[in-house]
């Protein structure tokens, strides 16, 4: 099994930031377009730019998750995974057996990220940014994380705790989608906003070899 980098266990902003400098300094700040190696979530995601901002909804339990940890896997640029759902932890083993590198991903957790974490928002290290379900999360907070994604040319995820609703908007975001598994067989992916609305469907073994691992 790959080794868990050190960063995993340090909860310092000032040190995150400094080990992801290092890191983008080595990769360079061009990375690749979001890419799963799915081509029906590649296709979904086919029009999303650097500067965006993508919502989803992905209610606990539903193994959700495992949709935009997909576009996580392929050579990211330093990114990082800022999360706060109910007090649950992140469970290095299972990340890794997901395909993901440990190396390139980093996690922080807030409850408040703008408020809290606002240095990161303020340069480029992190080329993108998962905002993972946070309690507060204000109108303003969404403006100011927006801005900066297009100042900057950083893709941010926002996570939400529930399903989005097709009836309530948001201009910030270029694509709203939500994520679910449907039973033993299949993810299912609602577009609500951007690209093509509808119903996608993704083979079970498409996405997880043991899906109840990780969500």
């Amino acid at each position: 099994m790959a080794s868990i980098p050190p960063q995993f266990a340090d909860t310092s902003l000032q040190q995150q930031l400094t080990t992801a400098r290092g890191l983008r300094d080595r990769l360079g700040r061009d990375g690749p377009e979001l890419y799963s190696g799915i081509a029906a979530l590649d296709e979904c995601f086919a029009e999303v730019r650097p500067g965006d901002l993508v919502e989803w909804g992905i209610p606990p339990g539903l193994n959700g998750r495992l949709i935009p940890l997909q576009l996580l896997k392929h050579d990211i640029p330093p990114s990082v995974w800022i999360y706060h759902h109910h007090g649950l932890g992140v469970f290095a083993s299972s990340w890794l057996g997901h395909g993901v590198d440990l190396q390139r991903l980093f996690f922080i957790c807030s409850e408040r990220p703008v408020h809290e974490l606002r240095p990161l928002f303020l340069e480029d290290t992190f080329r993108r940014i998962i905002i993972d379900s946070p309690r507060r999360f204000s109108s303003g907070d969404m403006a100011f994380v927006s801005q900066q994604a297009r100042s900057h040319g950083q893709i941010v995820f926002l996570i939400r705790h529930y399903f989005l609703s097709e009836k309530q908007g948001n201009p910030h975001a270029s694509l709203r989608i939500n994520t679910w598994q449907s039973g033993k067989r299949a993810f299912s992916l609602q577009v609500i906003k951007g690209g093509t609305p509808g119903r996608v469907s993704l083979p079970y073994r498409a996405v997880a070899e043991d899906h109840a691992a990780y969500h």
